[in-house]
């Protein structure tokens, strides 16, 4: 019978859709197919071949406590309290969530300039004190830094992360965005990398979307919107900052 060969049958499951119920469905027909279905070796290229993750949920953040509310449909939807942080706030809440990404949560308090990393996961949670420069950040990004050949994001958990803050100065005319780059690998951020904007009153308030290897924010400004960019060629090197005019 076809489905006795293994090779064969991991190329069934391999194009299986990647939301879990699918391959959790196929892995309780039979030991042979379950022992197939959880193999390391096939995960990988399951993630690889499916590339971009399915999505599980989403986060909300309020006064403390980080919430997370599943799409996936029942029986497989994810519990509430599955994945949750609190933390502990006394009086007016500082913190606020800003990203998420890579399986990773991003939040930030601009009173104290510090972010935490969290990994919902694995509940790793690491706290980080930003630079000095940045004395009015709004946002910031949080990313995977693994940079092994064949890395599909998607099982980045204790993965090497990067978080990009950003920021942007007046002094008397001009008007400069700024940002650092901190790596969980080395422990330590960046120099400051800068660039002229176009315009005073600019700030930079949205999140950030990664769309291949660029971050890209809309520029909030008193007469329209522009984008501002950070490049980086392998997520890891020379990044270069780029500003355009209104679109």
């Amino acid at each position: 019978h076809p489905l006795e060969d293994d090779d064969l049958l991991r190329e069934i499951l391999l194009r299986l859709p990647p939301q879990p119920p699918y391959l959790l469905r196929a892995s309780l027909v039979a030991k042979r197919w379950q022992h197939i279905a959880t193999e390391p070796k096939f995960l990988r290229r399951f993630r690889i071949h499916h590339r971009k993750p399915p999505l599980l949920g989403d986060f909300s953040y309020e006064y403390g406590r980080l919430s997370f509310r599943s799409t996936l449909d029942l029986p497989y939807r994810i519990p509430p309290g599955h994945f949750s942080l609190q933390l502990q706030v006394h009086g007016r809440d500082p913190w606020r969530l800003v990203d998420c990404r890579h399986g990773s949560v991003l939040l930030l308090n601009r009173e104290r300039r510090q972010v935490i990393v969290w990994d919902p996961v694995t509940g790793d949670r690491s706290l980080l004190s930003v630079p000095t420069e940045f004395e009015d950040m709004h946002t910031a990004a949080v990313l995977c830094a693994a940079g092994e050949q064949g890395h599909a994001h998607g099982a980045c958990h204790s993965s090497p992360f990067k978080v990009v803050v950003v920021d942007s100065y007046e002094h008397d005319n001009e008007a400069v965005a700024f940002t650092s780059v901190y790596c969980s690998e080395t422990g330590v951020w960046s120099d400051l990398l800068s660039t002229p904007l176009p315009y005073r009153g600019i700030t930079v308030v949205n999140a950030g979307t990664l769309v291949g290897n660029t971050l890209h924010w809309l520029l909030k400004m008193h007469s329209g919107i522009s984008r501002w960019e950070w490049v980086d060629p392998a997520l890891a090197l020379d990044p270069a900052l780029v500003a355009s005019g209104p679109t």
